[in-house]
């Protein structure tokens, strides 16, 4: 080998291991697997509220074609709504570690400039 090579080799020993100990206990921290719980349960109320949300989009739409401008009421309610998505998607993706509406107020929607 050339004299560069060998300074590439990094000696195994010196490499930190996880202690099997610490890994086991992380492991059986009830916690994370309540909060697993939590995140498939969110989950699914997320995908159910696109339901929701496409039924939004529609009275929206419904309502542009019928009067050629947008619906303030549904403009809220649909603020609000993509407000909660948000809410479960920072929740189950550890943006956030409150847990979303019920369990914690819902979010109020921004006034429109």
């Amino acid at each position: 080998m050339a004299k560069d090579d060998k300074e590439k080799i990094t000696d195994v020993d010196s490499e930190e291991f996880i202690d099997s100990e610490e890994w086991k206990e992380n492991l059986l921290k009830q916690g994370k697997w309540l909060r697993l719980l939590w995140m498939i349960g969110f989950s699914f109320i997320y995908y159910l509220s696109m339901t929701v949300l496409w039924i939004i989009v529609l009275i929206q739409f419904l309502f542009v074609l019928l009067t050629d401008k947008r619906s303030s009421n549904v403009t809220k309610v649909s603020q609000g709504f993509r407000d909660y998505m948000v809410q479960i998607l920072d929740y189950i993706n550890y943006h956030s570690s409150e847990k979303p509406f019920p369990f914690s107020d819902f979010p109020n929607s921004k006034e429109e400039k």
